[in-house]
């Protein structure tokens, strides 16, 4: 992933002055319903939108398609973040802090195309876009501060992950992709 110069750390500095706004700590859990609520983004799922045929309904919930999770909408000045009812609170605030990250980055909303087979796709898809939104999501979630205090607490992945209220898979992701685990082997060396 190639970014413009200091978009990184401009990503983890945004993370701390959102906590401070909120009064947390540099390595407190930052969930994105209570973001949401600072920037005046409603969230739905699928279930809450008024008037969907139960066949239309059953393909955007459909857990085995890809093809979305969530997407952000115009509501007069205002957002809202739809998305598909999912498994675990983890997975949930992942995909709706990515979508607040747009937001926040001032991306320009994707236009959705809904295929005859029910799949929702966007028509003018952004990798740089997607890219940015995952790594500022990311930081937002799981800001170095949190991944030295998981490491220096020695909870378990399934701990730090309940604990920050992201997947397994993104807490992976953000030590992988930040390097704290392996910052932390060279300090014990």
């Amino acid at each position: 992933m190639k970014f413009r110069h200091g978009f990184k750390s401009q990503c983890e500095r945004r993370s701390v002055e959102f906590r401070k706004r909120f009064g947390l700590a540099d390595h407190e859990a930052l969930s994105a319903d209570r973001l949401a609520q600072e920037l005046r983004v409603t969230i739905w799922t699928t279930t809450d939108v008024f008037g969907l045929r139960p066949e239309i309904l059953s393909v955007l919930n459909d857990s085995t398609d890809q093809s979305w999770s969530a997407l952000t909408m115009r509501l007069g000045p205002n957002h809202l973040v739809l998305h598909k009812p999912v498994a675990s609170a983890g997975r949930r605030n992942n995909v709706i802090m990515h979508e607040l990250a747009h937001i926040i980055l001032g991306h320009e909303l994707a236009e959705a195309c809904l295929l005859e087979d029910g799949s929702l796709v966007p028509g003018n898809f952004d990798q740089l876009q997607e890219n940015e939104a995952d790594w500022l999501a990311g930081a937002l979630l799981l800001p170095r501060p949190a991944l030295m205090s998981i490491r220096r607490r020695k909870l378990s992945d399934s701990a730090a992950a309940d604990e920050h209220l992201v997947s397994h898979e993104m807490l992976k992701w953000r030590f992988r992709m930040t390097g704290v685990d392996y910052q932390l082997s060279r300090r014990r060396a």
